[in-house]
């Protein structure tokens, strides 16, 4: 069956870069976080035939299949048509995880095969081979992702209070519970202070625009 794309994974740590700010809970944007340096960052020089640069398109393999993964698409940037049993010597891979590996890279269209019958034995070899041509579109459909989740926790966050015990180990809290708890923290007990979640706001601002004008360029 056809594995569920993996924006969870990608769009998890979008704001991994948000700098420590005094009285802002990071915890509480664990959802919509997303690696950017994984998904668009580094250098824009564009590498051989690939409409993404190598890294990007490492990036998005480390993201998928871990080492793994990079290292089978490591070996498809070099050569085309090649068979599972030759990437699992190449990569001294297990055959099964070469396999799922693939088939994942497929589901997310990385990677491209084609199929024939062997004369001899009567079964079907599949040789591998990466889409380049698809990569940006890839990529370009995970900004717009990412792009959305942005916004979303930006409008969340501009028609909500915050509070906190100022207690590392808990959540910061939104100003309806607040209320119900008799400003008291809702975990440990302690009083509630209102929290500052504009820099939080003014990440999320800045960080929809770069993703807005990449995704218009």
């Amino acid at each position: 069956c056809k594995e569920k794309p993996h924006w969870d994974i990608i769009s998890r740590v979008v704001l991994s870069r948000l700098p420590q700010v005094s009285g802002v809970n990071r915890s509480r944007l664990a959802k919509t976080k997303s690696s950017e340096s994984q998904i668009y960052g580094g250098s824009r020089k564009m590498a051989s035939i690939y409409a993404v640069n190598e890294e990007t398109l490492y990036n998005i393999a480390q993201v998928l299949g871990g080492d793994n993964g990079v290292k089978i698409i490591e070996i498809l940037n070099e050569r085309d048509n090649i068979t599972v049993e030759e990437l699992a010597e190449k990569t001294e891979i297990q055959i099964n995880d070469v396999r799922k590996l693939l088939y994942r890279f497929y589901n997310h269209s990385l990677v491209t095969n084609r199929r024939f019958r062997d004369k001899e034995t009567g079964w079907f070899i599949f040789q591998w081979s990466l889409q380049p041509e698809l990569v940006e579109a890839y990529v370009h459909s995970i900004k717009q992702k990412i792009h959305r989740k942005l916004e979303t926790r930006l409008e969340y966050e501009l028609n909500h209070e915050f509070y906190h015990c100022r207690n590392p180990q808990c959540p910061n809290t939104t100003f309806e519970i607040a209320m119900d708890t008799v400003f008291h923290c809702p975990n440990c007990n302690e009083p509630l202070h209102r929290m500052d979640n504009n820099p939080v706001i003014e990440f999320l601002e800045k960080k929809i625009e770069e993703i807005k004008e990449e995704l218009e360029d």
